[in-house]
């Protein structure tokens, strides 16, 4: 194989990395995903100069990252202004035949962070906070990567509706041996718990909705630590 006129390609697939060689100003050179017909499911991406690289009508002539034989060739994006391919698989990513999009789903989360309040050799109060998000929905045609520096674009589906968040605090005030060192639960004696406070956001929400909503039912805890709940929620929040 002569080098000399190979470039090495990167294509980068929800956090991994592969190093793949493709021919330098190759017409049409991109990423082409490997779609499942019978579920849409993305299993891979491969590089190539068009959607029927192997001269069959556009489908794999084997199986290929658990796709069977048989699975279509769809164009997911173009090579970058430096001939670097970029593509994105997995589970969680499916492509719609009739509508000719690609769909990349973020799963439900689920963080959860304790806050130790104040702490003596024989008092301790935590606050437990729990934040629950609803899973997003992201949709993309074909990538122009020379248009935008070798960057995917999505478009949020309903970024407003159909989606939840919810925050919740319990806090626990635990009695210590007059000895102990640290005054925490790993230690207590005894427990009680102080509070249980809880807040729901059935649509996404600005910073400045989430405060108010906060603010206006008087969530005491929720409210001293909003700064932590805020960055806990994170890309739900719409900017």
């Amino acid at each position: 194989m002569n080098l000399s006129n190979m470039r090495i390609s990167t294509t980068l697939v929800l956090g991994l990395l592969t190093l793949i060689p493709v021919s330098a100003n190759a017409e049409g050179l991109g990423g082409y995903a490997v779609v499942d017909p019978s579920t849409g499911v993305v299993h891979g991406v491969i590089v190539a100069n068009s959607s029927d690289p192997f001269g069959n009508g556009g489908v794999m002539p084997h199986e290929y990252m658990g796709c069977p034989a048989g699975c279509i060739i769809v164009q997911q994006s173009t090579a970058d202004q430096n001939g670097n391919v970029a593509g994105v698989h997995g589970p969680n990513v499916s492509y719609n035949q009739e509508r000719n999009v690609f769909q990349m789903e973020q799963s439900n989360s689920s963080q959860s962070q304790t806050v130790i309040e104040s702490a003596l050799n024989s008092i301790s109060v935590e606050t437990e906070i729990n934040v629950n998000r609803s899973s997003r929905v992201y949709e993309f045609g074909v990538q122009d990567l020379i248009n935008t520096n070798g960057q995917f674009q999505y478009s949020e589906v309903s970024p407003s509706q159909n989606t939840f968040a919810g925050v919740s605090t319990t806090t626990t005030e635990y009695e210590c041996e007059e000895s102990a060192i640290i005054c925490s639960r790993l230690s207590s004696i005894k427990s009680t718990i102080a509070g249980v406070e809880t807040v729901a956001f059935s649509e996404r929400s600005t910073e400045m909705q989430v405060l108010k909503k906060v603010v206006v039912e008087a969530k005491a805890k929720i409210r001293e630590h909003i700064s932590l709940i805020l960055s806990m929620l994170d890309r739900w929040i719409i900017d």
